[in-house]
């Protein structure tokens, strides 16, 4: 049963931007998922950030469509990226409560703003509550499977309890506080793409604002285009380590504060946070070796590499078992998979730690102020 609201809370706005680009294929899905939400009023704003396909025409099928209070399709004559994408949604919305939702992610469940909205208004000092989109759908194949288990993006709910307080926010389908928004100055439109949903929630965090995890609010987050291959996979684990990189020197430890009080958030981010660690002692010890031609330096390094390669192997079994219900099939022979997968983990820890290092190279000689660029929210 969907919680109980009063008829105040029922009469609040809330805005839901859905950012669009090339996503002709998967987008429909979600605006209907917003639109079969008994929560209202609603304000559906979705901004096509010069899409090259026919995911426009596909918006504004929806134009005439009166489940939503308010309805606005919005197109940019050339592509500003994802950050600036959401802060134009945002200055076009009016609601008090802000839902970002991705173009491929689809809300389960006709009352999940109703579910989510109570987060916030039951407890003033959440900012932000994400939902559980480490649903994947049924029809998977291993490219998605692989990358998605890895990134620890598909994982099972937590068996102990229904929502729990995490460091970051997913950025895919998160509730905000307008305010909150507003007074950290919108999304960082120097990372353009990736960064600036982990910018948001570090800011949050500062402000003494707490960020809120619910597996009562699950989203089927499907791959595009982007991402439906491994090259186009590893492309993206690149932009994540530079825009990681750009993100560590600005919250330095602050990104690990509190990380205790969430599983997820504890393994996310020390696994994001031991690649590039890896690689570079890894490179490390492969420079001492050759410098000094020593075979005891380099069998270090070998056995570095085997290390991790069965670190790999033994966490991913584990979670490909606690995933059975997730992935909707058996587990009868999860270590098979989990020797691929971990060899492409080795991979992905070489493409996140080369992006990482551009990143932070990139932050170092002012590519990433510590203030934001002319282009915010507030506009300038």
């Amino acid at each position: 049963m969907p919680p109980q609201t009063n008829e105040k809370e029922q009469r609040e706005l809330v805005s839901v931007i859905v950012p669009a680009y090339n996503g002709e294929r998967v987008i429909e899905e979600s605006i209907e998922s917003v639109l079969s939400q008994t929560y209202t009023p609603i304000e559906l704003i979705i901004i096509d950030d010069a899409s090259k396909d026919g995911t426009y025409a596909r918006i504004r099928k929806y134009e005439n469509d009166d489940r939503a209070a308010i309805f606005k399709a919005v197109k940019h004559d050339e592509n500003k990226g994802l950050a600036a994408t959401l802060n134009d949604g945002i200055k076009k919305s009016q609601g008090k409560f802000i839902v970002i939702l991705h173009q491929d992610c689809v809300l389960i469940g006709n009352d999940w703003i109703f579910k989510g909205l109570k987060y916030l208004l039951d407890d003033p000092r959440v900012a932000v509550v994400t939902g559980y989109y480490g649903i994947p759908p049924k029809k998977l194949t291993f490219t998605p499977k692989a990358f998605g288990v890895l990134r620890r993006q598909y994982h099972a709910a937590n068996p102990k309890r229904m929502d729990e307080e995490v460091t970051f926010s997913e950025g895919k389908c998160d509730i905000y506080r307008r305010e909150i928004l507003e007074k950290i100055g919108g999304f960082p439109e120097r990372f353009r793409i990736a960064g600036e949903d982990l910018y948001v929630s570090y800011k949050t965090r500062q402000l003494g604002y707490s960020i809120v995890k619910s597996y009562k609010l699950p989203v089927l987050q499907k791959f595009g285009l982007a991402a439906d291959n491994v090259p186009k996979n590893l492309k993206k684990e690149f932009i994540f380590g530079e825009a990681m990189g750009g993100i560590f020197p600005m919250f330095r430890t602050f990104l690990f504060k509190k990380m205790s009080t969430s599983e997820y958030s504890r393994t996310r981010s020390l696994q994001r946070a031991t690649q590039p660690l890896f690689v570079f002692c890894f490179i490390f010890l492969l420079l001492l070796a050759a410098a000094f031609h020593s075979l005891l330096i380099l069998y270090l390094a070998s056995a570095m590499l085997v290390a991790r390669y069965l670190f790999y192997v033994i966490t991913i079994r584990s979670e490909l078992r606690r995933m059975t219900s997730v992935l909707h099939e058996d587990a009868t022979s999860p270590f098979l998979e989990a020797l691929v997968i971990a060899a492409l983990g080795i991979v992905i820890d070489f493409v996140y730690a080369l992006g990482f290092g551009y990143g932070l190279v990139s932050y170092l000689i002012g590519r990433y102020p510590d203030k934001l660029s002319a282009r915010t929210m507030g506009g300038q």
